[in-house]
């Protein structure tokens, strides 16, 4: 009897003690809520810290600040970024506003409009040489550079004003030195010009 009772002892012991351990290992409210919390920390300062997407996330929105200023939202009170140009670097965007600025067309326009607003036909007949066509190109590409403004004006026909803009009258100075020391020089460049092709043939 008392082995009986002894055994029966036992096997609750074992009962218990099973049963106690497959609480500790399955209990969803022991080791899953912090393993879950754990994994969300990691992953937040991840996104935070090292996680490859953050410095992505930085350049995208820098990106979207650089093509609103393009598109004129500066002027809306959006914050422009900052850049540091480099004209020597030829993936420089700079490189495009000096092609711009020192075209074939786009000094000579400038000099004209620095004596004030004019109309089309004035410009080509003071820019002696450049086509209706180019003409035309030239003054879109100077406004979409914010150096010149079109106003279009009533009248039989309506007609069209040209005009520098602040940032285009800010060209005059440079320009205006280049065009001197262009004219000053001309006859020695040319000589020279003369002595190196006599010598070439």
């Amino acid at each position: 009897m008392s082995r009986s009772v002894g055994l029966m002892g036992r096997q609750q012991e074992e009962r218990h003690g099973s049963g106690g351990a497959a609480t500790d290992d399955s209990s969803p409210s022991a080791s899953a809520p912090h393993e879950s919390e754990g994994s969300v920390r990691a992953d937040g300062d991840g996104a935070a810290g090292a996680c490859p997407g953050a410095p992505a996330a930085r350049e995208s929105r820098g990106s979207v600040r650089r093509d609103d200023t393009e598109s004129g939202a500066v002027g809306r009170g959006v914050e422009a970024a900052v850049f540091d140009f480099d004209i020597l670097s030829p993936a420089c965007p700079s490189r495009t506003v000096l092609r711009h600025v020192v075209d074939r067309w786009t000094p000579l326009v400038v000099t004209v409009l620095a004596d004030g607003p004019s109309r089309f036909g004035e410009l080509r007949s003071r820019v002696g040489g450049v086509t209706p066509k180019v003409l035309t190109q030239t003054l879109r590409s100077m406004e979409r550079d914010g150096l010149v403004t079109r106003t279009q004006l009533p009248g039989v026909p309506p007609h069209v004003d040209y005009e520098l803009t602040d940032l285009g009258r800010s060209l005059q100075a440079p320009i205006g030195v280049l065009r001197t020391w262009i004219q000053d020089n001309a006859a020695q460049i040319l000589a020279h010009r003369e002595r190196y092709d006599a010598a070439e043939s």
